[in-house]
């Protein structure tokens, strides 16, 4: 097993415990997991338990119980709250949930966390994010709030969000719910060019269509079965 000591280690979670609460449907139990650069990993949940910390967890920002979560090799729980902020800027994450800041429209929160943690110009950050944006099937950067976006545009938007400014580790959660054939395509070449550089990225589904798809191809393929994150072949 690789350690946190591993450069190429992106991340790395062992003996993890995470309680259940009101944020999650279940929590994590003595999980050990790593994922190396260049590595999906490719999670496959229960539909009674969409909700899980592993995702928080991977940020350093879920509560653990017992056991330690490393990124980059530096555990979480180490960082000074300025340097744990400045490593979730070399993360990227589409979210569960609707994650988007109300005042704000849907422009400014994809470029929020390049325009805060970088020095990249404001035009560089917006046209990469346009460019973005058209690969994932809109037709521009979205202008609108989020509440008056279509909820594929919504998605769209989530995913240019997570692969912006080319994150060390990238979260995706539940990335193709109710858009599979939609966004299968621009997704799988947006991950394939980030594992290419070296990122790693965790990827959370419910969906057959995913599991099943012969061209997803992860590295590893895990099922939680409760608290527990079990690997498998199938």
């Amino acid at each position: 097993m690789k350690t946190p000591a591993d450069k190429k280690n992106i991340l790395h979670m062992e003996k993890l415990t995470i309680q259940s609460g009101p944020s999650y449907d279940t929590g994590l139990w003595n999980l050990n997991f790593s994922l190396a650069a260049g590595e999906l990993a490719l999670v496959r949940l229960e539909a009674s338990n969409v909700r899980v910390p592993l995702a928080d967890a991977a940020q350093g920002l879920a509560d653990a119980g017992a056991g330690s979560v490393a990124f980059m090799g530096e555990d979480w729980r180490a960082m000074s709250p300025r340097h744990a902020a400045s490593a979730r800027g070399r993360t990227g994450r589409v979210f569960e949930g609707n994650d988007w800041y109300h005042v704000l429209d849907l422009a400014e929160n994809i470029m929020l966390a390049q325009s805060h943690h970088t020095r990249r110009s404001r035009s560089e950050i917006a046209d990469e994010a346009a460019e973005l944006s058209h690969q994932f099937g809109l037709p521009g950067l979205p202008r609108s709030k989020h509440w008056q976006a279509h909820p594929h545009d919504l998605r769209r938007a989530a995913c240019v969000r997570a692969f912006m400014g080319q994150p060390n580790l990238i979260l995706l959660e539940q990335p193709t719910e109710g858009l599979f054939s939609e966004i299968i395509s621009p997704l799988m070449a947006a991950i394939r060019r980030a594992l290419a550089r070296g990122a790693a990225i965790l990827w959370t589904t419910t969906e057959d269509l995913v599991w099943n798809d012969k061209g997803v191809l992860p590295s590893q393929r895990l099922m939680m079965a409760g608290a527990q994150l079990i690997a498998t072949r199938n």
